[in-house]
């Protein structure tokens, strides 16, 4: 392997794919249920230019795929993989730009696997952070190729980059916000933000935006309100919010970081006193974007008695943490290529074991009685309806997103509707004659005390009458020795003729 990457170090992107190619087989066999972001993916019915507390460019992307694709875990862990690769790739392409190193580039991609949101959360159970990582990978690319090679065209792409990742996440924004105070220190560079193509650039991003901006206007407590919810979650029991949520961003940026840092110091730990003073002009931009990212976040916390601070949020701006240390190590004049084996083989044993825990979560777990989440037995469900004699759902009125999403992966051309006017269409726009399913489940898989009337709540959330026959089933979960069963309850109803 060390002689293979000496003489090609761009080998370093084909074992990335790899990876990512392995992640997906993994997802696909580990379990048929969703965890709870994939649930809501699946729900990217409808082309809308807003998606509740999210922006809508992986609901987009995932609408795009599932009209192209149908819908499936397959076509949630493709686009979920795929963004994750393109994230690598980006900050490979960016350290290559700003070094010449392909084997510093190399060993950037590497690290971006050892953020633990990357590794571990992305493979559990993440879906729009991931787009605003990309998002910022793809900025950084042209940010810096602009500051380099100035030119109208540079300008326009780092907008439309810069649109787009306005798009993906909302918090993304801070990220160009930090880059162009991070440049304003340098003289030679200075001029690059004054220059007239600057105005240029915000206008094509500002166009991206708008359409998306005006929806925000008019459904700012959708936008806002979830997510401000999980900003001041224990909000109550906390006496100095801002305090309380400082530390909270301190220990999540700790958490978030800590591996990154731990592999890069295991692997050069006899260069790190070279690296550790070393310095130039893009170490310097660098450092800065990412210490004027989390100090906005910081004033953020403060201005908003924030309490609750998720490391999944920061990874927008900890995935420059890669890129910032490996152009230490070119400021070092650190020589890579022998170190560059040593890494592969951590990252290798750090990713795939995570893949090899999740599977064993999944396939395994069952027969000690341990259930989750993506245990529940939708696919048993959907095979029972189905005996029930009633044509395939045209629609389904589901308890939750959890339970929607779940729903829509075993009936993908239904219809799912949960009573978010976010996300759901009018009943209106229903088709006459239409076959309905009423579903539900406790996530812990107790039947409710009265199933009969949270169908009937569901039913007119919908405006369509109560159902009358009520049935429930109890599905037993996959490979479980205990013989755990899982309680679903539904109804049948078919839309008014016209």
């Amino acid at each position: 392997m060390r002689r293979y990457l000496s003489r090609n170090p761009e080998l370093i992107i084909t074992l990335i794919a790899g990876y990512y190619l392995l992640a997906i087989i993994v997802r696909l066999v580990r379990s048929p249920g969703l965890e709870i972001d994939e649930s809501q993916a699946a729900l990217s019915q409808f082309f809308q230019w807003g998606y509740g507390s999210q922006p809508p460019i992986y609901d987009w992307l995932q609408l795009g795929l599932a009209r192209i694709f149908g819908m499936s875990i397959a076509t949630l862990s493709i686009l979920k993989n795929t963004i994750l690769f393109l994230c690598c790739l980006f900050i490979w392409l960016t350290t290559r730009l700003l070094t010449g190193d392909r084997f510093l580039s190399g060993a950037a991609a590497l690290g971006v696997l050892t953020l633990p949101p990357v590794f571990l959360m992305a493979q559990r159970d993440l879906t729009h952070s991931l787009l605003a990582i990309l998002a910022v990978a793809l900025f950084l690319y042209t940010f810096f190729r602009t500051l380099q090679r100035p030119s109208l065209g540079a300008y326009l792409l780092a907008g439309v980059a810069v649109g787009l990742g306005t798009l993906s996440k909302y918090n993304f924004v801070l990220v160009p916000l930090a880059a162009i105070l991070a440049v304003l220190p340098e003289k030679d560079l200075r001029a690059r933000v004054l220059d007239w193509r600057m105005l240029a650039a915000v206008a094509v991003s500002a166009l991206i935006v708008l359409p998306h901006g005006l929806w925000v206007l008019n459904h700012i407590g959708l936008a806002t309100g979830q997510t401000m919810g999980e900003m001041t979650e224990g909000h109550d029991g906390v006496s100095f919010h801002g305090l309380y949520g400082a530390l909270d961003l301190i220990g999540a940026a700790l958490k978030g970081s800590a591996t990154t840092l731990a592999v890069f110091a295991l692997v050069f730990f006899k260069d790190i006193r070279r690296i550790l003073p070393a310095s130039n002009q893009w170490t310097r931009i660098t450092g800065r974007i990412l210490l004027l990212s989390l100090l906005i976040v910081l004033v953020i916390v403060f201005a908003l008695d924030v309490t609750n601070v998720r490391q999944k949020w920061l990874i927008v701006y900890l995935v420059l943490l890669p890129l910032y240390l490996c152009l230490k190590i070119h400021a070092a004049g650190v020589e890579v290529a022998p170190k560059l084996p040593g890494m592969v083989a951590i990252t290798s044993a750090l990713t795939i074991g995570v893949l090899i825990l999740l599977l064993f979560r999944g396939l395994v777990a069952p027969y000690f009685g341990r259930t989750s989440l993506v245990h529940i037995p939708y696919d048993g469900f959907a095979q029972a309806v189905r005996r029930d004699g009633f044509p395939e759902p045209q629609c389904i009125i589901a308890s939750s997103g959890i339970v929607g999403g779940n729903l829509k992966i075993q009936f993908p051309k239904a219809t799912v509707f949960i009573g978010n006017p976010a996300t759901d269409d009018a009943p209106s726009n229903w088709p006459a004659g239409a076959t309905v399913l009423l579903a539900g489940t406790d996530l812990e898989g107790n039947m409710p005390a009265n199933p009969g009337a949270e169908l009937a709540a569901m039913a007119a959330r919908a405006a369509l009458p109560a159902p009358a026959d009520i049935r429930h089933l109890e599905v037993p979960y996959y490979g479980n020795k205990t013989e755990k069963r899982h309680a679903f309850y539904y109804a049948w109803t078919v839309t008014a003729a016209k």
